[in-house]
């Protein structure tokens, strides 16, 4: 009975199978013979093939597929980024054909790794950039901070200058900032005076070694120091037994309009008087020798001063701000006008310098905008930066031939200044010290003029010449050189 039923199941196959396998056949050969027909073949012809052998072939195959999993699985371990594993781990090989699906897996894996390493430069760069930009941030900060300091502390000093006088500093751009005084003390006009006699000298009172004195109201160490003053009079004598007026005795006394010292007076000490804006007069002691640093500063009424021959030594912005000043005549004995000692005497019209002045310190005379005339003494040698500067009115100068340095800004801002005369000695002259001189008519050599050269020394005195025209105005200066026979090539 069985080989009945055999036989009728394979007939029918026989029958239907030769028409698709002659069709697929046609297809595959024009194109390219692949191994997928072949596999599709075997089965239909060899028809005594086995169970079992079909389920061999299976395994293997199923062990090939784990293996390539596995070993696809020890490569995505070891990648970075998951989104690229999972895409990966989706496409998964067929059972059927293993073989095409193998070398097609192998592009993905290029195209996973370029995946990568565009991951990899991409976020290498901005890892390695952050830091640079923030330091880059920091130092902009910085630089800004500075320029906003800078231009804050410019303002602030105009306003000052503005305040003081109506030049028009805004007109000139490269002005030289002259160096203004700090100062540890300002008037307060809403102090009151003191009602009793602790209030007025304080600890004073219980200190062994001073001495009060009630008839004139000062406090006088042993040593003979007028330590302090607290009366109120307009006129004040200093007694015989004062040595010394210390430091701050009179600061801020908006009473006092006249002062009287005794011959015993030596020293000045630094602040005795500053800030007496009603002191008028004074009378300095024949002995006086020393007037210490801004002793007399801000006296805004002070109008004359008649110094003493015995004095040797005026200390720095001694006569500072004195606005009322207006005749200064330095003794003969005194050995250096130091910084800033005349500074912003805005009245001040003539000084005379002694003949012993060895030195005219930085911004001695600087902002004297009414200052017309100076006479320098032959014992002059340096004149300081800012000297003279902005002395507006000054109209001529003569330098000497014993000077040998003219500072920065010497005579800046020196506006109506038509005459320079210059000893031939002159040698270090900066570079700056005539600059702003816009109005200066004529240089001249003091030897030159007076016909005491002799042939030799006609081209030092012209290349001087050459030298302060070049800061006044440069076309001046290669007129006067081709004039005299040099080249602009000097210049």
């Amino acid at each position: 009975e069985s080989p009945k039923p055999v036989e009728e199941k394979k007939a029918e196959p026989v029958k239907e199978s030769p028409k698709p396998v002659e069709e697929k056949k046609t297809e595959p050969v024009k194109e390219s013979p692949k191994p997928v027909e072949e596999k599709k073949e075997e089965p239909v012809k060899e028809s005594s093939e086995t169970a079992e052998e079909k389920t061999e072939t299976r395994h293997e195959s199923g062990s090939k597929l784990k293996n390539h999993r596995n070993r696809r699985k020890n490569k995505r371990k070891n990648r970075k980024s998951a989104e690229i594993t999972a895409e990966t781990v989706k496409s998964e090989p067929v059972k059927e054909e293993p073989k095409a699906e193998e070398k097609k897996s192998e592009p993905v894996k290029e195209e996973t790794k370029t995946e990568e390493k565009q991951a990899e430069n991409v976020i290498k760069p901005a890892i390695h950039a952050a830091p640079v930009a923030r330091t880059k941030t920091i130092a902009e900060q910085m630089a800004e901070e500075k320029k906003r300091i800078a231009e804050r502390r410019a303002a602030e000093r105009r306003k000052e200058l503005m305040q003081q006088s109506q030049p028009d500093f805004n007109a000139v751009s490269n002005a030289p900032m002259i160096p203004v005084q700090t100062l540890d003390y300002a008037p307060d006009p809403t102090k009151k005076a003191p009602t009793t006699k602790e209030e007025a000298y304080g600890e004073l009172l219980f200190d062994e070694n001073i001495e009060i004195d009630d008839t004139h109201n000062m406090a006088i160490s042993k040593n003979g120091v007028l330590v302090k003053y607290v009366g109120t009079t307009e006129s004040i004598t200093i007694p015989d037994k004062v040595k010394v007026i210390g430091k701050y005795a009179f600061r801020g006394n908006e009473t006092v309009k006249e002062i009287v010292m005794s011959d015993n007076v030596t020293e000045i000490e630094k602040y005795a008087f500053c800030y007496c804006i009603n002191l008028r007069e004074i009378t300095f002691s024949k002995n006086l020798e020393t007037i210490g640093e801004n002793a007399f500063l801000k006296c805004l009424r002070l109008r004359n001063v008649s110094f003493p021959k015995s004095l040797v030594r005026i200390g720095k912005g001694a006569f500072g701000r004195c606005n009322c000043l207006e005749n200064v005549v330095l003794p003969a004995y005194l050995q250096r006008i130091n910084d800033l000692t005349f500074f912003s005497c805005k009245s001040l019209r003539r000084v005379v310098i002694s003949g012993s002045v060895d030195m005219i310190g930085n911004s001695a005379f600087s902002e004297c905008y009414l200052l017309q005339k100076v006479t320098i003494s032959n014992s002059v040698q340096t004149i300081g930066e800012n000297a003279f500067a902005w002395c507006k009115s000054l109209e001529e100068i003569v330098i000497p031939g014993t000077v040998k340095t003219i500072g920065n800004w010497a005579f800046y801002g020196c506006q109506e200044l038509k005459l320079v005369r210059v000893g031939m000695a002159v040698k270090d002259i900066k570079e700056e010290a005539f600059s702003s001189c816009d109005n200066v008519q004529k240089v001249e050599v003091i030897e030159l003029e007076d016909g005491n050269v002799k042939v030799n020394d006609l081209k030092k005195c012209h290349k001087l010449i050459i030298r302060i025209l070049k800061q006044i105005n440069r076309q001046k200066a290669e007129r006067y050189a081709s004039e005299h026979g040099f080249s602009k090539f000097f210049l």
